[in-house]
């Protein structure tokens, strides 16, 4: 197996959209450079308003789908621009895009991207951006709970994806008969100032320091624009909720009039917080994930986690097999010291595979919940 094109000037690129603008957008920042982008079904959360049977019945979730892609550092900024202007992301209810500064990226030979050693590493610190991502993985059914007591608490609409997840468990033998049980993930990005209360509400809704009932985690965010839809409105009135309090984030300057009435009753958590750690994923064909989710498993990682999609810009290959072919993300949470010997594991599975389309990379996780124990 050929060796790897190592980077540290790389960002992973999310995109969350609604369906009917996944294909303009995609389009248009492949076009500015982007390849292999990875696509993932998800559901939106909404608040609805109106009367009590508006609320006994609501329209279901919409539907939308989360969109990464690993970008040169000199390059993030340009695509991001594309994907603003293709996807109109500057309107309410449109969309979001963020950037997320990488550690460091490994990509195989084979896999489509644009990342070269020579990628520079040309962004600020991530400490200097307003926004953080926050997701929690939960047990299915769960999520929806989740998403509503992030909305409630000023979230601006979070997004849900499905995959699968395991943990200590999966060690046990007699019990790997299948993988990891079904899974829901609920991402939102809010402004820095608003996450320690957000994350500790969504901690509370999802029980997570209780066993078994998941994983919640932050990610800071180098740069951003969410519009997502948070509202849906049977309102006869020429604008809704969301549109009212957006005009009003304007005329006030910012968003710190939302709070300001309410300061002291602050929602944190008061309890123990992994920190510090690094995210490890892994893209690989979906043919080949369950050799990489077990290896995981194997290596004594805490807990594993995937998700499903497709890279929607695999048409550009010359290989036709290659299109709508079915991808996995797999990751997990380590510490700094861990980090590489789990990548020497995953490398040494991969080439005994002999896989040449595959993708590490990692991301700084400086908060992070779950049962501990005892």
């Amino acid at each position: 197996m050929s060796t790897p094109t190592t980077s540290e000037g790389v960002s992973l690129l999310n995109l969350i959209l609604p369906k009917e603008s996944v294909v303009s957008v995609s389009d248009a920042v492949s076009k500015a450079g982007a390849k292999g982008i990875f696509q993932i079904a998800a559901r939106g959360s909404v608040m609805k308003e109106g009367g009590f049977l508006q609320k006994m019945f609501p329209p279901p979730a919409p539907e939308q789908h989360l969109l990464q892609v690993l970008v040169p550092d000199d390059n993030i900024q340009k695509i991001t621009e594309v994907a603003v202007e293709a996807g109109s992301l500057k309107k309410v209810g449109s969309g979001a895009v963020f950037s997320i500064s990488c550690i460091n990226a490994h990509v195989g030979v084979s896999f489509p991207t644009e990342i070269s050693s020579e990628s520079n590493n040309s962004l600020t610190s991530p400490n200097s951006s307003t926004l953080e991502a926050i997701c929690c993985i939960c047990e299915k059914g769960i999520a929806d709970d989740i998403a509503d007591a992030a909305l409630q608490s000023g979230a601006p609409g979070p997004t849900v994806t499905f995959g699968e997840g395991g943990g200590v468990r999966d060690r046990i033998p007699l019990l790997r008969i299948t993988k990891g049980p079904e899974k829901e993930f609920v991402w939102c990005v809010v402004d820095k100032s608003e996450a320690d209360d957000i994350f500790g509400v969504m901690a509370r809704a999802g029980k997570i320091t209780e066993p078994g009932r998941g994983f919640l985690y932050s990610i800071p965010v180098h740069s951003g624009l969410i519009n997502v839809s948070s509202t849906v409105s049977s309102s006869a009135h020429g604008a809704n909720m969301e549109q009212i309090i957006s005009a009003l984030d304007e005329l006030k300057g910012g968003k710190d009039w939302r709070t300001s009435a309410d300061s002291s009753k602050s929602q944190t958590l008061k309890t123990t917080f992994l920190e510090n750690l690094v995210g490890l994923y892994c893209i690989v064909p979906r043919d080949y994930y369950s050799e990489i989710y077990d290896s995981v498993i194997d290596s004594g990682a805490p807990g594993v986690s995937t998700n499903f999609g497709v890279m929607i810009d695999a048409d550009n290959s010359s290989d036709d097999q290659q299109q709508n072919e079915e991808w996995a993300l797999v990751y997990t949470s380590v510490g700094p010291g861990s980090v590489d010997s789990l990548r020497e594991t995953l490398s040494g599975k991969i080439s005994e595979l002999g896989i040449d389309r595959y993708a590490f990379y990692s991301l700084p996780i400086p908060k992070a919940l779950t049962y501990l124990g005892g």
